[in-house]
């Protein structure tokens, strides 16, 4: 009778310790990974997109010393998908376009540590055997080795634009084509491909994002950022490692980085009609941990962005910035952060616009 009686209190005790254990140990939960961005890794190629290989060595110690878990983008995605919480310390590493550097001067160093790793791959470029490209014989040592080889368009065009006299039924018909085609050329040669996208220099629109959507990908971009499903699974932000971006410092700051608690951005498509040199930019956010006093944004020169917040009837922040310089054509940013309430660490959003010459006409870089 006494036990019987005993049990209800030890339960109600046990229940109160679990209690005051959580209250002890908070634990916070995760939804996002930094997924890093390489193209070279050499020191004999274009220093915007190089990154040295005692850099990149630099890079992988940097990460094995501050303790982060290096998945498979295939693995971060999943989680993404599924809204299933990470730990907080992720990492993915990505490259894009398969150049030869990557073969003689990463994979070595990957192969050693054991690390997975992504090559986003334009399958024309390897079928016409150009030495700055790897071969399909050494994209399947890659695959082998712990390499996934993944899609990033058959030609490396810019996907945004329309040729002359095209219409948008048949300019997303030839996107279609050249996206189905060059997956399955990785499949034809090297037996498998995840159904991922890079696009070519992280440009897109809400039709291309559509469009992925309806075929089936998940779509990186290459605005900054950690990846996150605030964004969508269209346009994942990724973190540029190379050029000016290779060096240590940047690097850490990149890695311990969240993202902004997102609803909704305006306008949902960065591409400009190349008058609209001072565009706005309005970012809905939720309440967080981020401190919205020191909300920071700045353009492509690093100057300050003119930055207002507003707080909405339902908790939420609506913030508006735009820029009293014109912004150059290309592919200008602005980049916002706020510092965490009490963490050292930033919060990081990016928004590269597509900007084309005033009379229509685009870069060609």
């Amino acid at each position: 009778m006494r036990l019987r009686r005993l049990l209800p209190l030890l339960l109600v005790l046990s229940t109160l310790n679990a209690w005051a254990a959580e209250d002890e140990q908070p634990v916070t939960t995760y939804y996002h990974a930094t997924v890093l961005m390489y193209h070279h890794i050499s020191t004999g190629t274009p220093p915007t997109t190089s990154t040295s290989p005692d850099d990149f060595i630099k890079h992988l110690d940097l990460l094995e010393k501050d303790g982060f878990q290096i998945w498979p983008l295939e693995r971060v995605v999943q989680h993404l998908k599924r809204r299933r919480p990470l730990p907080n310390k992720v990492a993915s590493i990505t490259f894009d376009d398969g150049y030869i550097s990557i073969y003689e001067e990463a994979l070595p160093i990957l192969k050693e540590r054991k690390l997975p790793f992504t090559i986003f791959v334009n399958a024309n470029s390897i079928a016409a055997k150009h030495p700055l490209y790897m071969s399909w014989a050494q994209l399947k040592e890659v695959q082998e080795a712990g390499g996934v080889i993944a899609n990033h368009s058959l030609n490396h065009d810019y996907l945004i634009r329309k040729l002359d006299n095209e219409n948008e039924v048949d300019w997303l018909a030839r996107i279609r084509k050249d996206i189905n085609d060059n997956q399955q050329a990785l499949i034809d040669n090297l037996g498998s491909a995840p159904k991922i996208f890079a696009y070519p220099y992280g440009e897109y629109n809400p039709e291309l994002q559509k469009l992925i959507q309806q075929m089936g990908y998940v779509a990186f971009g290459q605005q900054s950022g950690a990846a996150n499903p605030y964004t969508g699974l269209t346009a994942l932000p990724r973190y540029a490692a190379n050029g000016s971006s290779a060096q240590v410092s940047s690097l850490y700051t990149k890695l311990y980085a969240l993202p902004f608690p997102l609803v909704n951005e305006t306008p949902a498509s960065a591409v400009l009609d190349g008058t609209n040199l001072r565009p706005n930019l309005t970012l809905t956010l939720l309440p967080g941990d981020y401190q919205i006093k020191q909300f920071r944004c700045y353009g492509p020169d690093a100057q300050p962005l003119k930055v207002t917040a507003i707080k909405l009837a339902d908790g939420n922040l609506e913030i508006t910035i735009n820029s009293d310089k014109d912004l150059h054509v290309g592919r200008p940013r602005y980049n916002c952060t706020a510092p965490h309430a009490t963490e050292n660490r930033y919060f990081w959003f990016t928004r590269q616009w597509l900007i084309p010459y005033a009379d229509g006409s685009w870069y060609n870089f």
